[in-house]
């Protein structure tokens, strides 16, 4: 009877392990998938701020190029402006020129 008794225990044993080590296996490659997903997501993020990244590097190029072509048409503008408010002053002065050398 003592024999039967340590076999029945000792099979619920080796039971018990066996299901020990198949809960082992399966904790150890659901930490593995964790592990790849979390991989996985920092890939991810890493691709999507590259690209966020590059993004707002054309948008401020664009700003920029915006930014000059504005300074350089109101330099231009500027220029033409007061190149015609010298020619009127010119007109003024010559039109009070002639006005003197008629009253003569």
């Amino acid at each position: 009877m003592k024999k039967i008794m340590m076999t029945l225990a000792l099979a619920a044993l080796t039971v018990t392990f066996a299901s020990a080590q198949e809960v082992k296996q399966e904790a150890k490659e659901t930490a593995n998938q964790a592990g790849e997903t979390a991989k996985a997501a920092g890939r991810k993020v890493s691709r999507e701020t590259r690209q966020a990244s590059r993004e707002l590097k054309r948008e401020a190029r664009k700003t920029g190029d915006a930014i000059d072509r504005a300074a350089t048409n109101t330099k231009q503008d500027v220029k033409r402006g007061t190149n015609k408010a010298l020619n009127k002053t010119e007109r003024g002065l010559k039109k009070a020129e002639r006005k003197l050398d008629d009253s003569k």
